[in-house]
């Protein structure tokens, strides 16, 4: 049965969940946006895929996680017992999918603003479309690791925001290492393949964030020879990171389904 005492119905979106995260997303995006915009991160239309990019990394694992955790009573009670191992993966995959969806139309609505306001060019908006979509599954299959693990949303979702804040920051957290290691230039392409944020660089032509005076002195990347991965690249490494969550989120309900077994089998 659906549960509909919750944010989320288990088998649906209702209106009124749907609404609340466009305009939540959308309230935190102009926030982020006038935020970029202050600090001169970029152009208008590149200050804007950064703001979408930050809103889907920040909102995806919490809708996943709050709706796994709802979902627990079928992970966690007797009615996994009558489940195989292959339905317990589907109804991971339908929570993570089902859950995603008003962050998903949230992204195409903040993409045909962005073509049709901001004025950025349609291709370039295609690709962000591409690029979050994957982001959102790629996260939130993490969040649904986290809630699984901790058995808790709220700590769910900051074990993600711990994830993507390393490899965000990376490129900054590597700073005091020039006092002990001569040369840094090797972990560079392996950080800059990991940051979900650099996708936009690629996106947008001639963008060097790490460039930008606001960020030049924290981190020793400008001062060596690199290159901005393609933005695919990014993509797929997120999508590597996802995979393996998913995976781990499964195997930890599998192994709740083999204890309870084992107790029936014991009690019986």
């Amino acid at each position: 049965m659906p549960e509909r005492n919750g944010f989320f119905e288990t088998e649906r979106i209702t209106p009124k969940s749907l609404s609340i995260v466009i305009v939540v997303a959308s309230f935190l995006q102009w926030l982020l946006y006038q935020l970029l915009l202050s600090v001169k991160v970029g152009l208008n239309t590149e200050c804007f895929a950064f703001a979408q990019i930050f809103v889907v990394l920040l909102s995806a694992p919490y809708l996943t996680a709050i709706s796994f955790r709802q979902e627990s009573r079928y992970v966690d009670s007797g009615i996994m017992l009558v489940l195989s191992s292959a339905a317990v993966g589907k109804r991971i995959l339908r929570i993570l999918i089902i859950s995603l969806i008003p962050i998903v139309g949230w992204i195409l609505l903040s993409s045909v603003f962005a073509a049709v306001v901001i004025g950025m060019p349609i291709v370039k908006a295609l690709n962000m479309i591409v690029v979050l979509t994957l982001f959102s599954l790629a996260v939130g299959a993490v969040g649904l690791c986290g809630a699984r693990a901790f058995r808790d949303t709220l700590f769910g979702t900051l074990f993600t925001y711990l994830i993507l804040g390393v490899l965000i920051s990376s490129a900054f957290l590597i700073k005091p290492l020039e006092r002990y290691i001569n040369d840094l230039q090797p972990v560079f392409e392996p950080i800059l393949h990991l940051n979900p944020v650099i996708a936009v660089c690629t996106i947008f032509d001639g963008l060097d964030v790490l460039r930008n005076p606001l960020f030049y002195e924290l981190t020793p990347i400008p001062y060596h020879d690199y290159t901005y991965p393609a933005w695919y690249m990014n993509v797929f490494w997120q999508l590597v990171i996802g995979a393996c969550s998913f995976l781990w989120t499964w195997w930890m309900c599998r192994a709740t389904k083999s204890v309870s077994d084992r107790a029936m089998l014991k009690f019986c």
